[in-house]
This record gives structure tokens, C-alpha cells and sequence, in this order.
């Protein structure tokens, strides 16, 4: 039988415990005693420059009769007093603890001599803060310690005190990105499978934007716009080719000019990084999703979205005199359209102002007005279409069919957004389960509507006509949102879905791996303990491309042994809390961008190796990528 040496360290916490519990056997409401009191502030001035350094005095008022110990005790004596800062990502202890002469005597509890303080004990603490830090950040500092006094000892606790400090101004020369929270991290650039470096030539920085701009289509607040477009271009539709040209126009022209002003000025007023968090904002999403089922009820006709008459005749009497009516409705459903949209373009929105951020306004303008061009591209082609519907069937069934048709795909995308709203606010109610439940009544409720089942909503009528084959479709779509339930994952729906088991902080398990939630010093703490590198997946509670990767490319059996040699951690970026704005900044810091997803490789000393941008469909690719075999594309510089 193999014999374990003991834990020194345990040992003594044992020893102390028991001497908490045994000497004088101390009554039940004694053990909850808190006699000492810590504090701590900024030495001087709160405010410090990236990559410099201040120092922490931390403070002790230790009762009369109490003592407390030193930062070190013998073995099989109490616990040391210890004192350290974090979780942070950039802050880090510079060196040794500062503290006062102790009183050095034997302790009769323990019968050694042991080290203590009396009354009050001041210690100072020095701190460096990475170059990469900006902005306004809470450092929390831990002491640990153990009290006594003359009769019993208590047990081991630590207290947690917080001090805010300002990081502002240019770098510290020679400061090193690392040199804080990332544990000593090099300034070298990691190599980029996907994206580009804001310091390429002004052409390749317009392809990205191009590239950005396409890959917006792909997301899912673009999908409801589509029936929208359709609908209102409808109604306006003539047989003037000019006109029809020239009102596609000004609806792109809206979404163009929504896109490059709301980008610029919040990233003039706020900064980039600001750019994710306000597309995860809850209330904005709640408002979007108002929205949604605003237009569903409108198409049902339950709601009547129009102007009241009045307002209707003056702005007709405009449009009449100069055209301002017409014109400037249309701009402003494409800005709403660009508006509604940003919760999911505003990661890539951003990634495009962080590449520009050279000193040079230009460049971020460019690249937006690129951005938009793309993006608003495809409806401008939709807005052209409703001309040749004026050559269809006017007969009106079908038109109503269609109408309710979209009315239910509208009710749909509005959970997506009252999800991405629970997922921020940590509601619970949204779920992944609730989301499918939902999606799966509404496509049983089309099939009905589509089968001939009358709505009664506001007097309306359903002709005799049956759509058996858009009915069937319902059927099968509702069966299968039903199918994911119980956990069966739904393959590209998992994008529009929350994550199952989101949100929580800790260590979650996914399939047979163990992620790290939010606890990127644990994860390093864990790389040195096994020799392992660490993967970091940057995500976001409203981010589909990171729900997607999460259901259909982690799970399979070729990834997840490749996956299975690093230290898993995931940081969210988009939520509310100090946490991811933290994360967000290292993210933008070490990283050169603010998009999702984002994978980064780091061996246990912190140092950036290689990063993935984006998502991917194909295996290879990302295995490359793990296995640092992928084609160099880029550098993402510091």
C-alpha cells in the first residue's frame, strides 16, 4: 500500500480549526465573532498610467485583547496573515508585502513562538497595472488571516476589501503588456487564422470591411427584416421605374448613413468596446422584440401601425409639394432597419474600428461606409422586387396567407431578442427549453393557420383555400423544435438558441468537457500546475456564431480530442458586469478586436501563440488551427 506524505499546509488549517473549536470550548455564537476590521485605499492618488505601478496600504484594527499573525508562522503554528489582489486580468502584485516590526513571543495556544500585531497593523501592498488597462477598474484585495486571543483562537477566514483606481494617460515606457493580471505576457503578436491587422494598407482594411459587411447578413436580426422590406415596398409599389429606383435608393441610402453615424459617434462618445455591450443591452433588446411582435400583430391585422389622418393628409400634402414625406419615411425605415439590426453587426462593427484605430478618422469612416454598402446591398434588391409583384395574381388569399406567414416568423425572431435580453439580465425564463417550447407552438399554430383554421382577430377572415404544403412544413418544423427539448441538439438552430446551462460563473461540463466560466487566472494557475496551454474562448451571451461552434463543432470526436490537451476557459465580453467589460478590454487589448468568437491559445505564462477568428463549418480547419499546423493569414497586433 502506497503511502501519501501529509499536506503540511492542510495540516496546520486542521491544527487550527480544531484549536478554534477546542480551547476554552468556545460557545456557538463565539465562532461567528469578527473582531478584525481591514481597509484598504490607494497610497497618493488613485489615478495611474498603463504599465505603471502604484502601492496599496492595507489596514488591520485588531480589537483590544486580539491579536493577529504575521505574514509568516512556523509549521503546526496558526495561519499566516496573507494578502493579495484579484481576480484580475490586469493588475498584478509587483513584490513583497510591506509590513510593520511584529511582536515576536509563545503563543500559548499553539505553544510555539509566533509572530503578532496588537491594536492596528498598516501594510503596503505595490501593484502593476498592464499597459493594455484603460478606464476606471475595481482591484480587490483578500487578506487572509487567523485571530486569537488569550483564552481560544477562531478559525481562518479572509476578508475582501475593494479600492477603485483610474488607468488613464500614455503607456509607461518600456512597460510590457503582462506585466499586471496576464502574469508577465510577452508583447509578441499572436498569429491569426481569420481577420486582418488594423496596420495593413488601406485596401485590404476596405476588404475586410466588405467581408464584415457580408458576413452581417448572416446573422439572425437580419432574417425578419427580410418580410418587412417586402411588405412595405409592397404597398408603395408603381409602375414608375424611376420612382421604384429611386425610393430602393433612399431605403439603402437610410441604412448606409444609420450604420456609419451610429458607429462613429458611439465609438467617438463611448469607445469601441462600448459598441458590444450596447448591441447586448437588455432594454434594447426588449425594445426590438416590442418591436417584432409589433409588426406581427400589424400583419395580422390585429394592430393598425399607420399614422393617424391627419398626419397622413399633411405628410401626403408634403410629398405632393416636394417629396419630403415619401423621402424621408423611406430613410427612416432604413435607419430603423439598420438600428434593429446592430445588436448582432455590433461586434463586427467594432472589429472594424479597432483595426482603424490609428490616430486617423478616416479610416473608421471608410470602413463603415464599406460596411453598410454591402450589407445594404441585398435590399436594395428587395426593394426593387416589390415592382414585378404588382404583376401577380391579385387575388386575395394567398396575400393573406402570406401576410400571416410572416406575421408568425416575426413572433419568432421576437424571442430570439427577449432570450438575448434574459441571458444578460440572468432572468432564467428565456431558456433554451422555454425558446424551443415556444418556436414549436407557434409552427403548430401556423400549420393550423395555413390549413384553414379560423383567427378571430379583429374581424379577420381566412378563405376556404388550403395550404396543405406550407401546413406540412409547419408540422415538421414544429416537431423537430419540439425534439431539442430534452437537450438534442438541432444543428444550425443551435445559433438562435441560448446555450444550455448559460451564464453561470465557475466550472461547467459540455459534453464531456470541463470549461472554465469567467476564471482566466484559475485557468493559468491550472496550465502551470499541469504543463497544458490554455484555450481561450472569448464569447457573449447574444453571440449565435458562439452558440453554433458550442453545439456543432466542440461536440464532435475529431475536436474534442484536440480540445481535450488544453485548459478550457470562457470569458464573456457582452454582459453588464465589471467582469466582462474586464474581459472585453483584455480581449480588445492583447487581441486587436472586439469580435465574437474569438479563439486564443497562450501557453501557462500568459503569452499569446495563436488566435481563430470567427466560425468555422469545417473540422479541418479548426483541428489546424488547435494543432498550430493552420496557414498564417495575418497578425493581430498588441
Amino acid at each position: 500500500m502506497r503511502v501519501m506524505a501529509p499536506d503540511v499546509g492542510a495540516h496546520r488549517i486542521i491544527v487550527a480549526a480544531l484549536i478554534g473549536m477546542s480551547v476554552a470550548r468556545p460557545s456557538i455564537g463565539r465562532a461567528q465573532e469578527h473582531p478584525i476590521a481591514i481597509t484598504a485605499r490607494v497610497a497618493g492618488s488613485s489615478a495611474v498610467r498603463p504599465g505603471g505601478r502604484l502601492s496599496l496600504v492595507v489596514r488591520a484594527e485588531i480589537p483590544k485583547g486580539w491579536h493577529l499573525y504575521g505574514l509568516t508562522e512556523p509549521p503546526g503554528g496558526p495561519i499566516a496573515t496573507s494578502i493579495d489582489i484579484g481576480p484580475s486580468m490586469f493588475a498584478g502584485v509587483a513584490g513583497p508585502v510591506g509590513a510593520p516590526k511584529p511582536v515576536v513571543a509563545m503563543d500559548p495556544n499553539f505553544q510555539l513562538e509566533t509572530s503578532t500585531y496588537d491594536d492596528s497593523a498598516t501594510f503596503t501592498v505595490p501593484v502593476t497595472i498592464d499597459p493594455i488597462a484603460r478606464g476606471k477598474f475595481a482591484l480587490l484585495v483578500r487578506v487572509g488571516y487567523q485571530t486569537c486571543n488569550a483564552r481560544y483562537c477562531l478559525p481562518p477566514r479572509e476578508d475582501t476589501a475593494r479600492v477603485d483606481v483610474r488607468v488613464e494617460g500614455t503607456p509607461v515606457a518600456g512597460s510590457v503588456a503582462g506585466g499586471g493580471g496576464v502574469q508577465g505576457a510577452s508583447a509578441s503578436a499572436p498569429i491569426t487564422e481569420h481577420g486582418t491587422s488594423g496596420r495593413e494598407n488601406l485596401l485590404l482594411f476596405v476588404w475586410l470591411a466588405a467581408t464584415m459587411g457580408a458576413l452581417s447578413l448572416l446573422t439572425p436580426c437580419v432574417f425578419p427584416m427580410v418580410p418587412i422590406t417586402i411588405s412595405y415596398f409592397s404597398t408603395r409599389a408603381s409602375g414608375r421605374r424611376g420612382r421604384a429606383v429611386a425610393d430602393a435608393a433612399l431605403y439603402a441610402l437610410g441604412i448606409v448613413g444609420a450604420f456609419t453615424g451610429l458607429g462613429l459617434g458611439m465609438s467617438i462618445a463611448f469607445g469601441t468596446a462600448a459598441l458590444s455591450r450596447f448591441a447586448a443591452n437588455p432594454w434594447l433588446n426588449l425594445a426590438i422584440a416590442a418591436l417584432f411582435v409589433a409588426f406581427a400583430f400589424s400583419l395580422f391585422g390585429a394592430v393598425d401601425l399607420a399614422l393617424p389622418s391627419k398626419v397622413i393628409n399633411r405628410v401626403d400634402a408634403l410629398s405632393r409639394a416636394n417629396r419630403f414625406g415619401r423621402a424621408g419615411t423611406t430613410l427612416l425605415i432604413g435607419a430603423t432597419f439598420a438600428l434593429t439590426s446592430f445588436t448582432c453587426t455590433a461586434p463586427l462593427v467594432g472589429t472594424l474600428l479597432v483595426s482603424a484605430t490609428q490616430g486617423n478618422w478616416r479610416w473608421p469612416a471608410i470602413g463603415l461606409f464599406v460596411f453598410s454598402c454591402v450589407f445594404a446591398l441585398p435590399f436594395l434588391v428587395l426593394a426593387l422586387v416589390p415592382r414585378a409583384l404588382t404583376r401577380l395574381p391579385r387575388s386575395g388569399a394567398w396575400m393573406v396567407a402570406l401576410k400571416g406567414t410572416l406575421a408568425f416568423l416575426e413572433l419568432g425572431a421576437a424571442l430570439k431578442f427577449l432570450s438575448n435580453a434574459d441571458l444578460v439580465s440572468g432572468w432564467g425564463v428565456f431558456t433554451r427549453g422555454v425558446v424551443l417550447a415556444v418556436w414549436a407552438a407557434l409552427a403548430l399554430l401556423l400549420a393550423g393557420y395555413l390549413s384553414g383554421v379560423r383567427v378571430g382577430v379583429r374581424g379577420l377572415t381566412f378563405s376556404r383555400t388550403r395550404y396543405w404544403v406550407g401546413a406540412a412544413v409547419a408540422v415538421v418544423a414544429g416537431v423537430f423544435f419540439a425534439s431539442g427539448i430534452g437537450g438534442r441538439r438541432l444543428g444550425e438552430a443551435e445559433a438562435f438558441l441560448p446555450p444550455a446551462g448559460s451564464g453561470a460563473s465557475g466550472i461547467v461540463r459540455s459534453r464531456e468537457l470541463i470549461w472554465r466560466i469567467d476564471d482566466y487566472e484559475g485557468a493559468l494557475a491550472e496550465a502551470r500546475a499541469t504543463g497544458r496551454p490554455v484555450l481561450i474562448d472569448f464569447t457573449g451571451y447574444t453571440c449565435t456564431n458562439c452558440r453554433w461552434m458550442e453545439a456543432n463543432m466542440f461536440p464532435r470526436e475529431d475536436v474534442r480530442a484536440q480540445l481535450g490537451r488544453f485548459v478550457r476557459v470562457r470569458l464573456f465580453t457582452d454582459g453588464r458586469t465589471e467582469r466582462d467589460r474586464e474581459q472585453q478590454l483584455f480581449e480588445q487589448g492583447r487581441f486587436n478586436t472586439v469580435a465574437l468568437p474569438l479563439y486564443a491559445i497562450i501557453d501557462a505564462s500568459g503569452t499569446p501563440e495563436r488566435t481563430f477568428l470567427g466560425m468555422t463549418r469545417s473540422a479541418a480547419e479548426f483541428i489546424r488551427f488547435l494543432n498550430g499546423t493552420g496557414q498564417r493569414a495575418g497578425s493581430a497586433s498588441n
